[in-house]
Order: structure tokens, then sequence, then C-alpha cells
């Protein structure tokens, strides 16, 4: 393996060292092979969907199985995919009628047994690989009508059903994950998707084929013969492979080494927005765990959403991103309002609040963190401008949000996926409507987001978000901060377009 001392000095000792560890077993990525070698930092718990969250389960879930519907991710429009209908026969039954002849990997048809197994399956309490319940318990039980048609009966009207469709319930082969149970899904998946899984070697990757027999649907045939799909959990090793040519795309690389390869012979970098989004969010419940605090005052959240320089600290540390205004992202359904203020960069403004507020001076506060350590101290930066001075305090995810929880944390810098439903109900929806993490306990914003996630007439479900929309910015409940960009290098050789849902749709991906 030839390279330049340009290269070496590149790369650093420590990637060179796993290059040649490692570079030996990539001799078939390529175009010339038909095969897309994909580096990716983290490999899910398992194989069976339902039985992990993992970024990387979910992406594969979408190569592997398909959706009773799918959205077109031109337009964003829910279309029928594995079914040719899925109707509202009343609020709380929903009638999904399936596509003839649809395969499975293993050879079985699908059927309506495989809908209604699905669903039951994933509900039934017995089941306790399920990691997600609210993936699917928004579904009292389906019921089979005949061989083609099944019937959702709902435990309430629940208006985000097609988001959820779409993105949370990839149907299941009944007779195969009966005999093989989660352990043998994730052995061996088998799914109707564009790709079928041939090789799983835990540890090290996993190998997706082109199924010859896919129907297509919304999603049309895969255009890449093989996929694979290896763990390489650092990205100074990901990004020497891809140099060296032993792989052919890697994601979510830093910002700092993803510049450095811009204009590279041989290489593409492309930047893409994400739902992902950052916030700051304040408790203000009153909460006995968390003393009585500046940022339980109207005044002080409204400085401090007009302390933080939104644009820029999105532009310089991230490389882009939206700036966002409400607590979602734009292109979830129910994510917009005519009625909610918008809160513009304005230091000045900042400091007169803080002094309306008691605070001319301003104040000594415990801001809590657990990723993007840059962009936590650039938030801290402004506020320190207007006289906020805020000690960050670091800890990991599950602890920071166990805190939370309990109301010791009055105010955080968060980020929240949605779990790439395209709805605000997993968005605005989970966070104020007295879960777990609604940290405001408005009972009038927890009142108006049950109606709208009962609502199942799209305009009377958009007015109350405006509403509800409304009340959450004028009380500034969060400081919504800047959706999250992905950087994406790969080969030029291949033709790939990313999109907001943080999920590579490798199946639209082709070879130059």
């Amino acid at each position: 393996m030839r390279m330049t001392s340009h290269f070496r000095q590149f790369l650093g000792l420590g990637a060179i060292a796993a290059l040649f560890v490692l570079g030996g077993g990539y001799a078939q990525a390529g175009k010339k092979n038909d095969t897309l070698l994909w580096l990716t930092e983290f490999e899910p718990p398992t194989y069976d969907f339902y039985a992990q969250t993992n970024r990387e389960g979910v992406v594969l879930a979408k190569h592997v199985w398909d959706t009773l519907i799918e959205r077109d991710l031109a337009t964003g429009e829910f279309k029928p995919h594995l079914a040719t209908s899925v109707t509202y026969l009343n609020p709380t039954t929903i009638e999904v009628k399936l596509r003839p002849g649809v395969k499975f990997h293993n050879g079985d048809l699908l059927t309506a047994d495989d809908v209604v197994f699905t669903f039951n399956w994933q509900n039934d309490p017995q089941n306790t690989k399920v990691a997600a319940r609210s993936r699917t318990d928004w579904v009292k039980n389906a019921e089979k009508i005949d061989i083609f048609t099944a019937r959702l009966h709902l435990k309430e009207p629940f208006a985000a059903a097609m988001a959820f469709l779409e993105s949370s319930v990839p149907i299941y082969p009944a007779a195969y994950t009966k005999a093989q149970g989660s352990d043998g899904m994730s052995r061996a998946p088998v799914g109707t998707g564009p790709y079928r899984v041939t090789e799983v070697a835990r540890g090290k990757q996993i190998v997706m084929e082109r199924f010859k027999d896919y129907f297509g649907g919304v999603r049309g045939q895969a255009k890449i013969g093989k996929i694979v799909m290896r763990f390489v959990p650092e990205h100074n090793t990901q990004i020497a492979e891809l140099m060296a040519g032993n792989a052919d795309f890697i994601w979510r690389v830093p910002k700092d080494q993803a510049e450095k390869m811009k204009g590279r012979r041989g290489l593409n970098v492309t930047v893409g927005d994400t739902m992902r989004y950052g916030y700051l969010q304040f408790d203000i419940t009153g909460r006995p765990g968390a003393a009585a605090d500046p940022v339980r005052k109207l005044e002080v959240r409204q400085a401090i959403a007009h302390a933080v320089n939104r644009a820029a600290i999105a532009k310089s540390l991230q490389g882009g991103g939206t700036v966002l205004d409400l607590t979602c992202y734009p292109s979830q359904v129910g994510c917009a309002s005519k009625s909610a203020p918008k809160y513009d960069y304005n230091p000045s403004k900042a400091k007169q609040l803080l002094a309306k507020a008691g605070y001319p001076n301003g104040f000594d506060v415990d801001f809590y963190g657990y990723r993007d350590r840059q962009l936590a101290e650039a938030i801290m930066g402004d506020l320190a401008k207007v006289g906020i001075r805020a000690r960050l305090q670091w800890l990991q995810y599950a602890p920071l949000r166990d805190k939370v929880r309990k109301g010791e944390i009055p105010f955080n810098f968060m980020t929240w996926g949605s779990a790439s439903i395209s709805d605000v109900a997993n968005s605005t929806g989970y966070f104020f409507a007295k879960g777990p993490d609604d940290t405001t306990q408005d009972a009038k914003v927890v009142d108006m987001l049950k109606k709208a996630g009962a609502e199942v007439d799209v305009a009377k479900r958009l007015a109350i978000y405006d509403e509800a929309h409304a009340v959450i910015a004028r009380n500034v409940y969060w400081v919504p901060l800047w959706s999250y960009v992905y950087f994406y290098v790969m080969t030029d050789e291949l033709r790939f377009q990313p999109t907001p849902d943080e999920i590579p749709h490798m199946y639209r991906a082709s070879w130059k």
C-alpha cells in the first residue's frame, strides 16, 4: 500500500497502523465489484429491529424490511407501500389492504397474518425483548379480515398513525418469527425489503445483497448489488480506509475532518440537514428537587433566548443547520405557527430583560450537557456576554436524562431526533404532554396537545398545534436552537443524496 508523506501527515500514526491491520479485507469494494462498503461507528446490539433503538438499526430496517406506507422523499407525502390502501373506517379503526404478490426474503408470501402478528407480537407483555413499545402500543389489537386485508383497532384516536406506520412499524414474517424468535431474527434477519441479509458477523459487519424479487413500491428497485456495513468505531480509521480506496462511504464525519477532505481527488464531501435538533430546556415546575432558580422567571428565559447567537454558532461550529423557532423540525406535520413569537439575537435586549427580572449584574447558574461540548461552551460564551455565568456540569446521557426527569436540573442543553418520525406528536407532543420529560407541566398545553393528538381532521389539528406552539414560545419553555447537519464523505464514483431523516437511503444510491 503506497502512501505519500502528505497522506501520512493527514492520517496520523494511529490511523496508519489501523489501516494496515484492516486494509487487506476490502479488495472487493467499489463500483467495479458493484459492492458499496460503508463504514459506520456503532453496531446495533441486535438485528431484531424491535429489540433496539440504535440509529444504525433504524437505518438497516429501511433496507431489510418494508412498512405499510412510505414517505415520498421528494414531496414528503405518505403513500401506500406494502399496502394498496390504508384507510380510516372510523377514528379508531384503520383498514389495511395489502399489495398481492409481495415476497419475504425466505420466499414466504406477505399476507394479513404477518401484519396482525407484527402488531400483536410487539404489544404482547410477554414479549420482553421490545425496546420501545411506543412504536405500536397505540394499537389495541390487529385483526385479520381476509388474506390481504387487516384492521388495526386503536386504543383511542391517534392522529400521528400514518407517520408511525411509515417510520416505526416494519412488517415481520409471522411464521419465520414465531419459529425463530427475536434471537433468530437477529442472527438471520428476514424482511421484504430491497436488500436481503446474506451475512451477519457480530462485531464486524453485516452484508446485504439486492433482493431480485423485490416488488419496488414507493422505494423502487435498488441499484447497487451489494452493501457491506462494517463497524469501525474510530473516525480516523474510517477516514484512513476511505482515503486509501478501501471503503466507499462514511458519515457523521466531524466538521474539521470533513473540510480537510474537500477537493481531494477521488472523494466527494456532502453536507445534509437532519431532523435532529438541539434545545435549551428549563425546569419551571417548582418540583422540590430543583432549588429556586432564576430560570423560573419569564424575563430570564426571554433574555437567554435573545442572548444566544444561534445562527453564528451553527454556522461556525457545525458548518450549517436550520435555526429553529419552534420545538420541532420544520418538515414534521404540525410544525408551524403564525402566532408564535420569535426571539432574534439581541444582547442589549437580553441585558434589559435581566435587569427587569432583578438581575442587573447577571447571575450564576449550573448548566448541564452530555454531548457536543464545543456547542455547549459557545452557548455559555454568549450567555457570559450578557452577565449569565454558566457553570458547565457534564454528564453521560442516561444520568442526565434521569436527573431531568426527577426535576433536579433547572437548565440543560440536549438534543432530540424524533426517531425520524415526521410528525410533531414525537417532538412537541412528546415533551409537553405531561410525559416524563415534560419540565413545564403546563395544563393548558397538555390539554391542547392531547386534543391535537386525537384529532384526525388535519385542518383542526394544525390549528390546535398553532396555538400550542404560541403558548410554548410566549412562555419560553424551551429555547429551540438549530438542526444538526451531517457530513458525508464518499468515493466520487457514488451518487448519493442525503435526507433530513438521519437515514442514508442506499437503495436510492447508484454508481455514476
